[in-house]
Formats: C-alpha cells, structure tokens, sequence
C-alpha cells in the first residue's frame, strides 16, 4: 500500500505540530488493542490530575506512535529508538541526555516524513 498523497501528510504535520501522526499510525494500523493508550481511564485520571499530566501522556503517545511509524518504514536506527530504556536513560542523563533526547526527536520527526514518501507495503 502506497500512502496517498504525501505531501497533505506534511503539511498537517507541521500544522498540527505533528499530532496528525496519531491519525497517520491508525491508517497504517500501528496500534495495538490492548496497550496502555486504549484504556479510556488512564485518560480520565490523567485529566483529572491536571493538564500536565494529559499533556505529557499525549506526548508520549505521540513519540510512540512516531516510533512504531519509523519502525514499520524501516528507517535506520530502530534497533536503537524502538526501545524505551533508551528514552528513558536520555531523559535520566542530564545535559547531554538531553541534548541527545532532543537529536533522536528530531531524527524520527523528519524521517518519518522522508519515509512516506518512499513506503510500499
């Protein structure tokens, strides 16, 4: 399956500062029925407790939708993104964790946009 229209994709990526990925992972079918972002009261806690924690919990679903993404595109270095004790301990580290943290955003940020233009199932 060749995605259509590539190009919308980028353009509602940078619109939407890239949570039109979160539509683009249930196109390609990335998600998985029994994981921790379909149980409806992970959300209503983490709304209740605030908007912080709603926030980060969207970001994350965000990082790892954009992960599973990159995974299924086969861009390079998934041995190395698709595991989150590399995620966690960049954010652990501090400074250049981070600085790290920030690159491997980045990374998959762009190259999932790269590979969508070239995907073929």
């Amino acid at each position: 399956m060749k995605i259509k229209h590539p190009f919308l994709w980028v353009i509602l990526s940078i619109l939407t500062c890239n949570i039109s990925i979160l539509l683009l992972g249930k196109k390609l079918k990335v998600y998985k029925k029994e994981a921790w972002y379909t149980k409806w009261y992970y959300w209503v806690l983490g709304s209740i407790l605030g908007i912080f924690p709603a926030l980060i919990m969207l970001f994350i679903l965000v990082v790892q939708t954009n992960v599973k993404i990159c995974a299924l595109f086969n861009i390079g270095g998934k041995e190395i993104y698709t595991l989150p004790y590399v995620w966690i301990g960049l954010l652990i580290i501090p400074i250049i964790g981070w600085t790290l943290f920030l690159i491997m955003l980045i990374y998959i940020y762009i190259m999932h946009i790269i590979g969508l233009f070239s995907y073929k199932e």
